[in-house]
């Protein structure tokens, strides 16, 4: 029996343009984006581009987050911050 990956239907949108819909989705319902590539750990070449909206991180999370990103300014690292209106 061969296993294969179930994948959602093609809505026929430009990958930018979901992206996009899914921003504006998450900040209208107060929910976390994560937007995030998956790397093979083998050749560290970039396999995929996740994106997901929920409630993902707790504020711990967020604070860790922050901070090593803060680090890593140096590296090309940024945090952008804009108050909720």
């Amino acid at each position: 029996m061969t296993i294969t990956k179930s994948r959602r239907k093609q809505t026929g949108k430009p990958f930018h343009e979901a992206v996009t819909d899914l921003i504006f989705s998450a900040l209208a319902n107060h929910e976390d984006f994560i937007l995030t590539y998956e790397t093979d750990p083998d050749t560290a070449e970039k396999k995929e581009i996740h994106v997901m909206i929920g409630k993902f991180i707790t504020p711990g999370q967020l604070a860790t987050i922050k901070k090593k990103c803060e680090r890593q300014q140096e590296s090309g690292s940024r945090h952008v911050t804009r108050k909720m209106r």
